[in-house]
């Protein structure tokens, strides 16, 4: 009798979408067309969605999906998920080669979902935020976990799925092929049936479909109409990516030999699309050899825009079951009855024994995890407070082996073992938290307050603080309008300062407030002071002459120290993208602006977005790439700025918050003397105890960190600007060469970290009294909602956690 045989309809297609210049997605499903192969390797599809500049992303994706699909059917081995996440590492280890050998490509990399559909099971691997989905009964669940900040950040219950959807990291992925010389690949093991559908697709198409579209589209069409109204319907949404996907639809599950039907099953059967979330299971093995050619019936797709596949591959004829139909009818009891019945009697007693065996296994095998989950918790003990580190990562370890544990003979031992883990987890949580000088935000001395916009009909912008001669505080913040407004005892935007309209950028040295101001196409500078109750008064302006070497030029940010001014002027103009300006000014003793020689030129590596001032005449520019330069007034060039020891970042989730459900914080991030952060950061300088500290709000860990100068720890001559190491590669941080005069080395004294507190910060002033920052948040959702945080930034103080 020929075997069942698995038959599928896939197809798929990818757009280069209505937003990117080219395609650096790339696919292809592998579907042999030898019964044998089939039977004992099944069905191959793989999605991977490139990344990288010079075409380095496109690169990054063809070797994925060429060395998957060639290396996992050159494996004779029988066992489909060891095979298929062995071909992911291959291909990662050939990108991370490629990669090395031309540095155009350093850094490029790319996602790579991949499903192996073997009889009635599906093997699905995912590196990245490209995904799998499956769709049974009608009901659509999402299988792969994305490997990307923000579903960290969900997972770990510090964001929603809807503040994901629009958080400004969201592109930002935590794990891809290439990037590293090892990379941990993800499995998940689902038991299929037949109706069921396996879709692939990058996040050019999850990002912008909902579940429900999905399952609408997939359940309206046949595959090869399906994939094609997905593609439109993301286009329709914005296309904001490049767009690929597949859908194969199982015709008819295959049968697969007990041999290789049972590694699947121990691994995990198919869960209810209600059920909790599927839990990846990691495997390792040695790299497999050089790849060769695929196996017949590849159906690769190249990368230009609404590539369809020729349809779906063909299966042999004989490939059908046969079908077997088995008829009954009563007999009377003959003399065969009897020695049947006691035959049955004995084949029941064997079944029972076979089962006490495989009973007695299965449980020898949970004792074996609880064992090594138990030995890694007791390491983990060793280490919480010495080295919270390596204790994280084993916790980790620990949690995933109990995930896996599915029987609930020792209940009571796993519910022993996880209270464990998370009493040590919160353990190592604080210890790491300390060595690293991280304050978990909120602190009872916390604020947290709305910003109201009062009747005034716009938001703010900037924030700015000053006092007066009998030390009160006022604090103002720029609207949207160009108008400056008062922010009164009750956090509203009140007293618009309407003698002074088109306000571009504010600054606040402690006694007054900067502004620059555009009208009628003229840029002028106008300082500001306080009466009694606050109100503004204009005291003085100084017009600033654009001549004709800084005529593209406009000025585009100001800062103060004491009685020295800054206005930095940049350019759009590729002519002059790599310079700008800066005009000095000093404020005489009568508060009289007074402009200080022609503008000074100097060269940049990146589009200037936030610039500090600090005594001695020294300022502070913050890039785009995430890199800060310290640069003398009357200098040219700026170098990078030194930290005495690289800067930890914090963790995913706090001691406070973290529980059983919660995933296992680990430590990444940089590792570099340079002050270099993974998001254009935003710069304000402060004073404590008339020593200078320079805060730096950096977006993307939502942590303030408090810098003060120290004497250079290192060599100038050692120094060599080197990229963030972390969850994505970035550009290296802005050059210059290193001298005497502007080199600055930078220890921290703390970091104030809070993913839910500090998630999109807009602004951040210094009060002029206390040791305390004002920071202005905003969110998106239904409708702009801005909050007024009031931050304690005394090192020498105690967080208490706020309950």
């Amino acid at each position: 009798m020929l075997s069942k045989q698995l038959r599928l309809d896939p197809a798929q297609l990818t757009d280069v979408g209505r937003k990117r210049p080219h395609n650096e997605d790339n696919m292809a499903y592998v579907i042999p067309k030898d019964p044998v192969v089939m039977a004992k390797k099944g069905a191959l599809f793989i999605v991977a969605d490139g990344m990288g500049g010079h075409a380095a992303g496109e690169v990054a994706s063809e070797i994925a999906v060429d060395t998957v699909s060639k290396v996992y059917y050159l494996d004779d081995s029988e066992d489909v998920a060891t095979s298929l996440v062995q071909s992911v590492k291959r291909a990662n280890t050939l990108i991370y080669q490629r990669a090395a050998e031309n540095m155009l490509r350093s850094g490029m990399g790319t996602t790579c979902v991949t499903a192996v559909l073997r009889g009635g099971t599906a093997y699905i691997t995912n590196v990245g935020d490209s995904r799998a989905y499956m769709m049974h009964n009608g009901q659509v669940r999402q299988v792969s976990q994305d490997h990307s900040w923000v579903a960290e950040q969900v997972r770990a219950g510090f964001l929603t799925e809807e503040q994901a959807r629009s958080h400004a990291q969201r592109n930002v992925i935590t794990r891809s092929l290439g990037t590293q010389p090892e990379v941990e690949v993800d499995i998940f093991v689902e038991q299929l049936e037949e109706g069921d559908f396996i879709i692939l697709c990058s996040d050019g198409l999850s990002g912008l479909i909902s579940d429900d579209d999905l399952r609408t589209i997939v359940s309206q069409y046949q595959p090869q109409e399906s994939v094609y109204h997905l593609v439109e319907r993301a286009n329709e949404n914005g296309g904001l990516d490049n767009i690929t996907v597949i859908v194969a639809r199982v015709q008819e599950v295959g049968w697969e030999p007990p041999t290789l039907r049972q590694s699947g099953r121990a691994m995990g059967a198919r869960r209810d699309v209600a059920d909790e979330e599927t839990m990846p299971m990691g495997f390792a093995g040695a790299v497999l050899g050089l790849p060769m050619r695929p196996e017949e019936g590849q159906g690769r797709v190249n990368t230009s825009p609404l590539n369809r596949s020729t349809g779906p591959l063909g299966m042999p004829e004989n490939g059908s079951p046969l079908s077997v139909r088995v008829a009954s009818r009563q007999r009377k009891r003959g003399f065969l009855f009897y020695p049947l019945l006691v035959l049955l009697v004995v084949l029941l007693l064997g079944a029972a024994g076979y089962y006490y065996v495989v009973s007695q296994g299965n449980t020898s095998s949970v004792d074996t995890m609880l064992n090594n989950a138990s030995t890694l918790l007791t390491q983990a003990q060793r280490e919480d407070i010495t080295n919270p580190g390596d204790a994280l990562s084993k916790l980790a370890a620990a949690k995933k082996i109990l995930a896996g544990i599915q029987t609930s003979a020792q209940s009571q031992q796993v519910t022993t073992l996880r209270s464990t883990l998370v009493t040590v987890t919160k353990t190592a949580i604080t210890s790491y938290n300390t060595q690293s000088n991280i304050v978990a935000l909120p602190c009872t001395t916390t604020s947290s307050v709305p910003l109201n916009t009062g009747n005034t009909n716009t938001h703010a912008n900037t924030l700015a603080a000053v006092t007066d001669q009998k030390n009160n505080v006022f604090l103002y913040g720029l609207g949207d309008d160009g108008f400056l407004y008062q922010i009164n005892s009750t956090q509203n935007l009140v007293n618009p300062l309407t003698i002074l309209p088109g306000v571009l950028k504010i600054n606040s040295d402690g006694s007054r407030i900067l502004a620059l101001v555009m009208q009628k196409n003229a840029y002028s500078v106008h300082l500001l002071l306080p009466n009694q109750q606050g109100l503004l008064q204009d005291t003085n302006a100084n017009s600033i002459v654009l001549n004709q070497t800084q005529a593209n030029s406009t000025p585009a940010f100001i800062t103060a120290w004491g009685a020295d001014v800054y206005v930095v002027l940049t350019s759009a103009t590729a002519a002059a993208q790599n310079q700008a300006f800066i005009q000095s000014y000093t404020v005489t003793a009568d508060n009289k602006l007074m402009i200080q020689g022609q503008p000074t030129k100097i060269s940049i590596s990146s589009d200037i977005v936030s610039v500090a001032a600090f005594p001695n005449h020294q300022l502070f520019l913050a890039y785009n790439n995430g890199s800060v330069q310290s640069l003398m007034s009357g200098s040219q060039t700026g170098v990078s700025v030194v930290v005495n020891h690289p800067i930890p970042t914090p963790l995913a989730a706090s001691a406070q918050t973290f529980t059983a459900a919660t995933p296992v914080p680990l430590v990444t991030g940089p590792a570099s003397v340079f002050l270099t952060l993974s998001h254009a950061p935003l710069l304000i300088a402060g004073s404590v105890n008339k020593i200078p500290h320079l805060y730096v709000v950096d977006l993307f860990y939502h942590r303030v960190l408090d810098l003060q100068v120290i004497a250079s720890a290192l060599p100038v001559s050692a120094l060599s600007p080197t990229p963030t190491l972390g969850a994505i590669a970035t550009n290296a941080p802005g050059g210059g060469v290193a001298s005497a005069s502007n080199q600055v080395t930078m220890q921290l004294m703390q970091q104030y970290a809070a993913v839910a507190l500090l998630t999109q910060v807009v602004s951040v002033v210094a009060d002029p009294l206390k040791v305390q920052l004002y920071l202005l948040t905003e969110t998106n959702q239904n409708g702009v909602v801005q909050s007024f945080i009031g931050l304690d930034v005394n090192a020498q103080d105690t967080c208490t956690p706020a309950p």
